[in-house]
Formats: structure tokens, C-alpha cells, sequence
């Protein structure tokens, strides 16, 4: 009798699991929205300040001058989608590229989210997605940099980057042996941003056999 019952309650509830699971992720991505563009933030206050210029009001101010945000990305994406898109990546990274701390960290970044976006970018075509080893029965799925190799004094490494779940624009930058890399030729980037994104809950393709060794 209770088997009946909950028989159609998982039916239904595997049903709406991806309905579930997409408001469980845009909850978690509001979150960190909220922690970094919050009235109480940094920015949230540099918000704030640049909307008093339209009312005096702490709360309207806020939404004024994010509303000003939006307006100004939307005028920056204009911008993008023109013949000096190019220009624009370039002027912004050289930029970047000349802070000490932040410019080591941006770079693999803006390559991965670019590649997503399917910029055109020469530089970023050099990326590809790897399965990893670590030892004998755990491998990963990551991103190949590039097919520079490096060498600290330990023998050459191939630069990787794990992404997060479920936000892949994020991970850690890993130096592995090449002999533990090996190329996943049956997967693209998108897919890649796919699994980490639903973590692992999208049907797609995988390495499966066609993993070949770099």
C-alpha cells in the first residue's frame, strides 16, 4: 500500500527534478549576487552614491544606480558586437594584465568565459578539454590552457584548469605530468560548461573510449 503511494510521488518528483535543481541553482547564484552587489558592499555603496543624483531616497538610490549599471553593460555590449570587439579584449587585458595579482588570476578566466561565448579570439582557441588522472581509478574533467609545457625543476607539466560546479568560470589552476592528460575529443567547451553547470545531471557526451592520449 505505501509502495502505491510513493510509487507516483517519485515518479513525480524525478519529473521536476531539473525544474528543482535550476531554481536551486538560481537561488545560489542570487546569492552571491546579493553578497557582492548588496547595498552593504563596496559596490553596492559606490551604487548608491551614483544614484542620489536622481532622488535622496538610500533604497531608490540604489536601484537607480544599479539601473545605471545595466544601461552602461548594455552600452558596453553594443560596443562588443561591433568590429572593435577585438580592440576592446585587448585594451581591457592589457589593462588588467598590468595589476600584479589580479592579472595572473584574470587571464586563464577571461579565456575560459570568452571561450564559452564563443569569441573570436585566436588565443583562445588553443584551449580543449582534458580528462585528468589522479592515480589509478579518480580522473576529472578540465581544461587544457594551452600546449605550452613547464618545467619548476620537476620534469615538464601541461597547465589545467578544473572548473567549479555549478559556476565554471571559476576553479583551480593545476601543473600536471602530459602522460596523465589526455585529450576528450568527443566534448567541447560548451559541454563542458554543460556538466559542470548542471553538475552532472545533463546527458551528453563524455570521454567514453574516445579519450586519446595527448
Amino acid at each position: 500500500m505505501i509502495r502505491k503511494f510513493l510509487s507516483p510521488f517519485a515518479t513525480g518528483l524525478l519529473f521536476l527534478a531539473p525544474v528543482l535543481l535550476t531554481l536551486i541553482l538560481l537561488n545560489w547564484l542570487s546569492g552571491y549576487l546579493i553578497a557582492a552587489l548588496g547595498p552593504a558592499t563596496p559596490l553596492g555603496q559606490a551604487l548608491g552614491a551614483a544614484g542620489m543624483f536622481f532622488t535622496p531616497s538610500p533604497f531608490a538610490a540604489f536601484w537607480a544606480g544599479l539601473g545605471m549599471a545595466a544601461v552602461l553593460v548594455w552600452v558596453i555590449g553594443l560596443f562588443v558586437q561591433t568590429r572593435f570587439r577585438q580592440r576592446l579584449e585587448g585594451g581591457l587585458d592589457g589593462l588588467i594584465a598590468r595589476i600584479p595579482v589580479l592579472g595572473p588570476l584574470y587571464r586563464p578566466l577571461a579565456q575560459f568565459v570568452r571561450m564559452i561565448g564563443s569569441s573570436p579570439g585566436g588565443e583562445m582557441s588553443g584551449m580543449s578539454v582534458v580528462s585528468v588522472s589522479f592515480g589509478a581509478h579518480v580522473e576529472a574533467l578540465a581544461l587544457l590552457t594551452s600546449p605550452r609545457l613547464h618545467d619548476f625543476g620537476q620534469g615538464p607539466r601541461l597547465l589545467i584548469l578544473i572548473p567549479t560546479a555549478p559556476v565554471p568560470v571559476g576553479g583551480g589552476l593545476l601543473f600536471v605530468q602530459p602522460a596523465h592528460v589526455k585529450k576528450v575529443a568527443s566534448m567541447g567547451v560548451d559541454d563542458l560548461a554543460k556538466l559542470y553547470v548542471t553538475m552532472g545531471t545533463l546527458p551528453g557526451p563524455g570521454p567514453g573510449s574516445e579519450a586519446t592520449a595527448k
